[in-house]
């Protein structure tokens, strides 16, 4: 019970700072959640189409739950009783709901710098579908290198093999040259190219080059950010 609470109440407040709808961009065409999580993949562009006037993430936020949830099982195989699988999920909620909200602060404080009038719900939806997106994109790279590579080697599912620099700087004592080598991803690629998308589909009045500089910001704050982290550990 305390762990319904727990997660019930975090949803309430999510849900408090995070209206369901917005006014602005009222003529843009629509597309339902589901429509919208299938086309993370499919469409991109399409998905991100009129997120300003229904800046859904409720359906986004328990699939990216879900996936998390579920892949542990698939590549972890643990024993599971209900307490634990009670406590894994709420582990989930309480790694997705804050890091989507930190997330969506900084990117919401960057266009606001930029000029690129995004309201703070449309950050919230577009940064947890990307986030959706990211997690996709994760258990794909994982899955391949799963295939790929012995079962002697354990994958990591935070950083997949193949998808960032790593590797080539395996031999140095250097905490932040991997920290750095880390973020020389391609899910980081990604990231920003749906961010674009995102911001585009919320704004599609804002300059190009107003959003290109909100990203480049945006990039920059996640690097200094990880090397700062890196330094004090």
């Amino acid at each position: 019970m305390r762990h319904h609470a727990v997660v019930g109440h975090l949803l309430r407040v999510i849900g408090r700072l995070l209206p369901v709808t917005s006014v602005s961009n009222a003529s843009a065409p629509r597309s339902g959640a589901g429509v919208r999580l299938v086309n993370l993949v499919v469409d991109p562009v399409d998905a991100f189409r009129g997120i300003a006037c229904d800046p859904s993430w409720r359906l986004a936020f328990l699939a990216a739950v879900g996936v998390r949830f579920g892949s542990l099982f698939v590549f972890y195989e643990p024993s599971v009783t209900p307490i634990k699988a009670l406590g894994g999920l709420l582990l989930q909620v309480l790694t997705v709901g804050p890091t989507v909200l930190l997330s969506s602060l900084v990117v919401w404080l960057v266009a606001r710098v930029w000029r690129v009038n995004v309201a703070w719900a449309t950050a919230f939806s577009i940064l947890m579908h990307v986030y959706v997106a990211f997690t996709l994109a994760t258990l794909a790279f994982s899955s391949v290198a799963g295939a790929l590579l012995t079962e002697s080697v354990d994958v990591d599912l935070r950083n997949p093999p193949f998808t960032n620099l790593t590797s080539l700087v395996g031999g140095t004592d250097s905490d932040v040259v991997r920290t750095l080598a880390g973020e020389m991803d391609v899910r980081s690629t990604y990231v920003l190219v749906l961010l674009w998308l995102g911001l585009r589909g919320a704004a599609p009045d804002a300059p190009r080059s107003a959003i290109a500089r909100a990203l480049l910001t945006i990039a920059v704050v996640r690097v200094v950010g990880v090397t700062a982290v890196s330094l004090l550990r």
